[in-house]
């Protein structure tokens, strides 16, 4: 009995590779150093965010050309004056009209690519995991409407769905462009509760051409949501988007990924790198054992993560806060950390640029400058073809995400 178990598993295992394979020829998940036509960015309406954005906008310009979300025509000038500031020819961005864009605009999208065109596959939207499973509420109408900015994108576009009741989003899946796919496993149970992981994947064949899946495990400790698990050590609070890969390892080509390691010395001198350096090391494993859809073994690089106690924001609750942070235990006149979701993998692949972060600041440790140098010496190998700038990042870090996620590239289609 247990050996005709064991042959109805291969023979139900290769039927669905045989499908994957199938419907991979057909359309398929792009990787991002894929040609583009564009790239798709969203206005927050606050410094601290919008002054990267235009770092990062300012670096894209001259190579390809940006769509700008805008939450109302009534604010085109003060945005447009706030870029020519940055010395950014505002001529050449489609500005679109869009109330309900998030500025992490990667999230809601996914194109697939085929012989004749581009999708847009529709998921659900849970506010990374918020609604219900953490809240135990129904999603609020607003977070539906930032939820459904894929098919608002799609008429926009002109652009035919794939529609899916499965939760993903974009920078919750890495992809190398020919079928396989990295995804944090707790992550993807965490979205689709109830739903087994044969289910999961067999969506993902279905709907986004995937072949093979390499499942990671949990993710950097502070990529979490903190008004809900509470502090992950003592009184360190994290603050990113429940387990998303683009924060923990990322392809740079078919068969080459990049991994975080973290020092011995780091490792004893920081509660938050001890709690992520047996993590990174298991995944290190899985990375080694795995392979391509196409049989091919990984190339791994190593980049360090950033000097996280330097960047961490140091808080005392008061009169303001102690609503949020007294259901944890904590009083008026407490210090608390917020640790920000700061890593060089959330990067973004360009035409013909890299954008990589960085985090050094006048006034931090030297350790934090070597760092920010061989994370750029690391993409400068990698991407020899292509320029590789590096923006500060650590002011859109503290509000959950980076470059990577506020950007989303819109794959060019070969005439």
């Amino acid at each position: 009995m247990k050996n005709y178990r064991q042959l109805l598993s291969l023979i139900i295992l290769s039927t669905l590779c045989s499908f994957a394979q199938e419907r991979g020829q057909e359309f398929y998940l792009p990787a991002e150093w894929e040609p583009q036509e564009r790239v798709h960015l969203a206005w927050f309406g606050s410094e601290r965010r919008d002054s990267v954005l235009c770092r990062v906008i300012e670096a894209l310009q001259p190579e390809i050309p940006i769509t700008l979300n805008i939450p109302a025509d009534s604010l085109s000038d003060k945005i447009k004056a706030k870029l020519l500031s940055y010395g950014i020819d505002t001529s050449k961005i489609h500005f679109h009209i869009d109330p309900f864009t998030d500025f992490w605009t990667r999230d809601p999208i996914f194109f697939i690519k085929n012989k004749s065109g581009l999708k847009i596959v529709c998921f659900d939207y849970s506010l990374y995991g918020v609604y219900p499973d953490l809240l135990g509420e129904p999603i609020p109408n607003d977070v539906k409407l930032i939820g459904e900015y894929d098919e608002r994108l799609a008429e926009q576009l002109q652009l035919p769905v794939v529609k899916s009741d499965f939760v993903f989003e974009a920078g919750g899946i890495e992809s190398n462009g020919n079928g396989t796919f990295m995804i944090i496993k707790e992550m993807a149970i965490q979205r689709n509760p109830g739903k087994t992981i044969r289910e999961i994947e067999n969506e993902l064949y279905r709907t986004l051409g995937a072949k093979k899946i390499v499942w990671l495990k949990e993710g950097l400790i502070e990529d979490i949501t903190f008004k809900n698990y509470g502090p992950f050590y003592k009184n360190y609070f994290g603050g990113g988007a429940n387990r998303h890969i683009d924060e923990l390892c990322r392809f740079v080509n078919d068969s080459t990924v990049i991994l975080p390691y973290i020092s011995e010395e780091e490792r004893h001198n920081s509660p938050v790198d001890s709690i992520n350096y047996y993590m990174i090391e298991e995944n290190m494993l899985i990375l080694q054992n795995a392979e391509t859809a196409d049989g091919k073994k990984l190339t791994i690089y190593r980049v360090p993560v950033p000097a996280i106690e330097l960047l961490k924001h140091t808080q005392v609750v008061n009169s303001n806060s102690i609503q949020e942070f007294g259901q944890f235990g904590f009083s008026e006149g407490d210090t608390i950390y917020r640790v920000p979701a700061a890593s060089y993998l959330n990067f973004f692949i360009s035409n013909d640029v890299v954008l990589v972060p960085k985090y050094w600041n006048a006034g931090l440790l030297e350790s934090q400058r070597k760092k920010d140098e061989e994370a750029m010496n690391l993409f400068l190998h990698l991407f020899p073809e292509r320029e590789v700038i590096q923006i500060y990042t650590l002011s859109i870090n503290r509000g959950g995400g980076g470059i990577h996620c506020m950007t989303h590239e819109q794959p060019a289609i070969e005439n």
